[in-house]
């Protein structure tokens, strides 16, 4: 009896999933048409097809939209505000892979609890902030000016006591810990249908093992210890300052001033508490909690620690705003307390820094791998990045706190002036560090714009016009003013290969401003006199021209430009949320930030990875069962969405499945950024192994963003001159010119390997049914020619499915 094919090899066919990068692209253009259909997923991350095959194409097209997760949406606004936060959760994944070594895996352990610290300490540092500025500013210094009445009439001494003004400012901080916890407990979950769960063996998940997707037990009670500990400092600064004397300020006395010290030190023991739990590597009762179901879910201890700092903030907001020590605040001084809680976070934080360092270097030894792969600053982006996240932290801060002093200043009769209120010096370090930082940073960054604008340097003698020629017809050549806009691209998309050393150059500057301030701050936390005023006074506020120099960097420079630049990230987020242009702007941080998990800061963006991923997998996993061929072809941030859903796709799903990806910028910037997940190792075994060279690249060198991803220079830099003979493919093959290359008539590429490089304007001299084509860039890289060419090169390069 002859055995009938299944039903489903009767249906099979060639599918293209498209996926979109970081500006949200609809998906009507993805697929170029308006009649589109909803074939899978929901509105979240759908998966769209047109009606019918088109006649000129034998392949299926799809595209998947995941850009409801991260575009179109205010609170992108509020995030960018705590990109500190942000980038502190994604320095946790630059940190090189160890190799496997016994002393370095402990190594990696010591650094990523560092980082949970650092992470909880800038999570202190916001509510601490907000307290100073609630409490102390609005609450104390302006509650008791009468100047202020007008600016904060329900917390002026006209109307109410300091005892209920200091019980509202605190419902500040406390509101904002609800913020928090409401902010942070969005999930994008995907119901766990998928096949078992693979799993690497390396030291740390990788992105082919499905748990790593999966929202984590760790991430629900690190979201929950940041939450009570800063309810805890909360407390513990409100009941420090009703036991002590300051000036127009008398100090509880009776038995309410026992029970205030009695609740502080409850607060110090829950604070403690979560500060070690934080920098422990494993938590018991964690292996008991089903996170896929609830990822909120956190062990019942810590939701009764929870509920405990929440009675001990209410027991001292009640004691403190009803029986603590009155009196009013005419002098503009700050309330005791909030000045050690600022030195001890600046001086925690140098330390910190400092060890990171350390361990950073031990995990940054020993790499060998092409060098446009290489790890990005050898090695050490997680410690420049996490200094950077600190000095941006402590200059947000700063800039809220001096502002608001502006703000709510004092009109001083005598002067005629407005006076601001009064500070403590630490956070005029802070402003004088970024005044001092600003200026040569920028003269710097401008310096080089201009000299590679007036210099720009074509490798191997080759000129550019010489490359024209090379990349037209003769017969076709552009007009030179056309020549001079291909020029001028190239050069601005040539920026990107050096944009990594003027980064470094500002975040080593940024790592040494945040240690230097921290050990400012150190200096002034044990007990006697500051010595942070009185070095300032005798070393930089000394005479009558350094201190005006000094003053103006400081009051004007310093605090401007952090102003400026905490209202310019909110403006880009608002700006995002309105125009499509500035959305792809910001969907660089925003799509940064918000692509990987939660494991060291859980209060960052909802991580849209996962759902992305395993989303990409699934349909994956549908349709190679029913017998289709599938090309996945990801765009942008796309490309990595793309290369981790095939590093997760089971091996018999794999067989029948290619990969495309263009505009990418997995060579130039993630492998060095993240070389333990995508590094060049995990790229070559990626080709060569798992998907047997069914994998191309496209790029056009007008990309400003994107770049070649499977070849690169066998010496040198990467530069679009570079002969063909010149590159190496991913694997170290040299790359040979193609004995075949494309006719002039029909889609063109220039091949290398594996790598394709398209040519951007197409046509520059129109003719007959070949109208002269605008320059694309970053931008539609689906409308050339030549793309359908190679996916259906790449669908003829899969098995069938009884092979």
């Amino acid at each position: 009896m002859t055995e009938t094919a299944p039903a489903a090899a009767v249906s099979a066919e060639t599918v293209e999933i498209r996926v979109h990068g970081v500006s949200g692209t609809p998906v009507e253009s993805l697929l170029e048409i308006s009649d589109v259909r909803q074939v899978d997923g929901d509105d979240l991350a759908g998966f769209y097809r047109l009606p019918d095959t088109r006649p000129e194409s034998d392949v299926r097209c799809e595209a998947f939209r995941w850009g409801a997760m991260t575009s179109g949406s205010v609170s992108k606004a509020v995030w960018l505000l705590m990109a500190p936060l942000g980038v502190i959760n994604l320095a946790g994944f630059t940190l090189p892979d160890p190799a496997g070594k016994k002393a370095q895996d402990r190594v990696l352990g010591v650094a990523e609890a560092l980082l949970r610290l650092l992470g909880l300490v800038m999570t202190l540092l916001l509510v601490t902030a907000v307290t100073f500025v609630s409490v102390d500013q609005a609450a104390w210094q302006c509650g008791a000016d009468p100047n202020c009445s007008k600016k904060l009439l329900f917390l002026t001494d006209q109307h109410y006591g300091w005892h209920f003004r200091l019980a509202c400012a605190a419902l500040v901080p406390a509101a904002m810990v609800l913020v928090l916890d409401r902010i942070s407990s969005k999930v994008y979950l995907y119901p766990p249908v998928l096949s078992k769960t693979q799993q690497s063996g390396e030291t740390r998940p990788q992105l082919g093992d499905r748990d790593f997707w999966m929202p984590k037990p760790r991430t629900a009670l690190l979201r929950r210890l940041h939450l009570t500990a800063s309810l805890a400092v909360v407390t513990m600064l409100v009941a420090h300052l009703s036991t002590h004397y300051v000036s127009g300020l008398q100090a509880a006395r009776g038995w309410p001033r026992p029970v205030l010290w009695v609740l502080f030190w409850t607060a110090f023991a829950i604070a403690l508490l979560c500060l070690v739990v934080t920098a422990a590597g494993r938590t018991p009762g964690l292996d008991k909690v089903d996170a896929v179901k609830n990822p909120n879910a956190v062990p019942g201890f810590y939701r009764v620690l929870y509920g405990l700092a929440w009675a001990v903030f209410a027991a001292v907001t009640v004691v403190g705003g009803g029986h603590a020590g009155g009196g009013k605040g005419h002098l503009p001084v700050w309330l005791t307390g909030f000045d050690w809680a600022f030195q001890a976070y600046y001086g925690y934080t140098a330390l910190l820094l400092v060890l990171l360092a350390v361990a950073n270097a031990v995990l940054a030894r020993g790499s060998a791998v092409p060098k446009p792969y290489g790890r990005l600053w050898a090695g050490m982006t997680c410690t420049i990045l996490t200094g950077f996240a600190v000095l941006l932290a402590t200059g947000f801060t700063s800039g809220l706190v001096l502002q608001t002093a502006r703000l709510f200043g004092h009109r001083d009769q005598l002067r005629q002036t407005q006076q601001a209120l009064d500070l403590p010096d630490l956070f005029h370090v802070t402003t004088l560090l970024w005044g001092l930082l600003i200026v040569p940073l920028v003269v710097f960054a401008a310096g080089c714009l201009f000299w590679r604008a007036i210099h720009p340097r074509w490798p191997n003698g080759v000129t550019f016009p010489d490359r024209i020629v090379q990349e037209y017809p003769n017969k076709a050549q552009p007009e030179d003013r056309t020549v001079t806009l291909i020029r001028k691209a190239w050069q601005r998309a040539r920026l990107k290969y050096r944009l990594p050393t003027w980064l470094c150059a500002i975040g080593v500057a940024g790592w040494v401003a945040a240690v230097a301030q921290g050990v400012l701050g150190a200096l002034a936390v044990p007990p006697g006199p500051d010595p942070v005023p009185g070095w300032l006074k005798d070393h930089v506020y000394t005479g009558r021209n350094p201190r005006l120099f000094f003053t103006f960097v400081d009051e004007v420079l310093g605090t401007w430009t952090l102003t400026a630049l905490a209202a310019g990230l909110a403006f880009l987020g608002m700006r995002a949320f309105r125009n499509p242009t500035w959305r792809r702007t910001v969907g660089i941080i925003w799509d940064l930030l918000a692509f990987w998990p939660r494991l060291t800061h859980p209060i960052v963006p909802p991580p849209y990875g996962g759902r992305a991923v395993l989303g990409l997998v699934k349909r994956v996993e549908d349709r190679t069962a029913a017998g289709d061929k599938v090309v996945l072809s990801g765009h942008s941030q796309g490309s990595l969405i793309c290369t981790a859903a095939v590093l997760a796709t089971p091996d018999e799903a794999r067989k029948r499945l290619a990969l495309l990806t263009y505009g990418s910028q997995l060579m130039w910037a993630y492998s060095r950024l993240f070389p333990a997940y995508v590094g060049h190792d995990t790229l070559k075994d990626l080709y060569g192994v798992k998907l047997k060279d069914r994998w191309y690249n496209l790029h056009r060198w007008t990309d400003p963003i994107g770049g070649p991803a499977l070849a690169y220079p066998a010496s040198g830099k990467v530069d679009p001159v570079l002969p063909v003979t010149a590159w190496r493919t991913i694997d170290g093959q040299p790359v040979e010119a193609d004995p075949n290359p494309p006719p002039e008539t029909g889609p063109w590429w220039r091949q290398l390997g594996p790598e394709h490089q398209l040519r951007d304007p197409r046509t520059v001299v129109p003719s007959d049914n070949a109208p002269a084509t605008p320059m694309l860039g970053h931008s539609a890289y689906y409308a050339d020619p030549a793309f359908d060419a190679l996916v259906r090169r790449l669908a003829a390069k899969i098995q069938p499915f009884n092979a």
